[in-house]
């Protein structure tokens, strides 16, 4: 799959003016995560998903317009506030930002559906480590819950007392973001 430079541009707007209407998207960040952030595939290779250019915004998209609709799917007690759901959406993978750059070897390409490879020259952090430190260093405040939630969405919840609003935000962005897997693969 691959996705038309007008819905990547689409796509980049859509984020950014989600963005900026709840308040966690500013200039700063803009101008941090760059231009690369917009091209960004989600994946490296072929076998996972959206390893092409705008795939990353893409899967931030699916992965909130899911999450968005499970917590409304929640009863009122159990559900957590939109606006922090969306911010954990809209930054817990902004660290691909600038992590992969093209593969040049067409035989990797061609013989191993790998499009990307690592940027060696970033220093080694985990996706959430970075997602949170160009948040961070933006100026973007982050409860202790959405930092949980950013680090932590990958855990399997149902051993957890689902108490916190941390724990239900992580929960929620999991299970969300492997709707999106599905649909992306």
């Amino acid at each position: 799959m691959s996705l038309t430079k007008e819905k990547i541009l689409k796509n980049a707007k859509k984020f950014n003016e989600t963005g900026i209407k709840h308040g966690f998207i500013n200039d700063e960040l803009i101008n941090l995560l760059g231009t690369e952030f917009i091209g960004a595939p989600a994946c490296s290779t072929t076998n996972l998903y959206n390893a092409f250019e705008g795939g990353l915004i893409q899967h931030i998209l699916n992965t909130t317009k899911y999450a968005v609709s499970i917590n409304e799917m929640l009863s009122a007690e159990k559900q957590v506030p939109a606006t922090s759901l969306i911010k954990v959406c809209f930054l817990h993978q902004i660290g691909k930002a600038k992590m992969f750059v093209e593969q040049k070897s067409q035989w990797h390409r061609e013989n191993k559906g790998e499009m990307y490879i690592f940027n060696d020259e970033l220093l080694s952090m985990t996706v959430s480590e970075r997602s949170v430190y160009y948040a961070m260093s933006a100026g973007v405040l982050l409860s202790e819950d959405e930092v949980f939630a950013m680090y932590n969405y990958n855990d399997d919840f149902s051993g957890r007392p689902m108490t916190t609003i941390g724990e239900k935000l992580a929960a929620i962005l999991r299970i969300a973001n492997q709707l999106s897997v599905i649909e992306e693969k």
